[in-house]
């Protein structure tokens, strides 16, 4: 799997993992526009993100926080997504995190896939284990 580093004007292409999400909407629906999620110390807001399947989504990942954070998850690891930041756009299949430095974003637009319920959440280590400190939060596919 791929990892994706933001900030400091490039993208790094390394080994991870990823998420994503949105309100549902009615099928037939146009999809709404990007979903922000808040990264902070230490929590994702929202940290509930609920997707339709076969729609595609753009989640607006923005660090608020001291620290860098990382958005990951196992669902992402087999589905096409495309990363934007800082004017560069990459596109992979099987992402597995994108790290986002303080003060910068990063848009994540994939179509999902699978339905269900799957856990994203931050694997940031430093200074302390953030996904142990609660940040992380429930992806839903329907």
């Amino acid at each position: 799997m791929k990892r994706l580093r933001t900030g400091g004007g490039a993208l790094l292409l390394a080994w991870g993992v990823l998420a994503w999400g949105a309100p549902a909407w009615a099928e037939g629906e146009e999809a709404p526009g990007p979903v922000e999620v808040e990264m902070t110390e230490f929590r994702f807001t929202p940290d509930t993100i609920t997707l339709r399947a076969g729609v595609e989504a753009r989640l607006v990942l923005v660090n608020r926080g001291a620290v860098m954070h990382e958005f990951a998850s196992p669902y992402l690891a087999e589905v096409g997504v495309a990363v934007e930041t800082d004017g560069i756009r990459v596109e992979t299949v099987g992402l597995g995190e994108v790290e986002v430095e303080p003060g910068h974003a990063a848009t994540l637009i994939f179509t999902p896939e699978a339905a269900g319920r799957f856990v994203f959440l931050c694997g940031a280590k430093a200074p302390v284990d953030h996904a142990g400190e609660g940040m992380r939060g429930t992806l839903i596919v329907q």
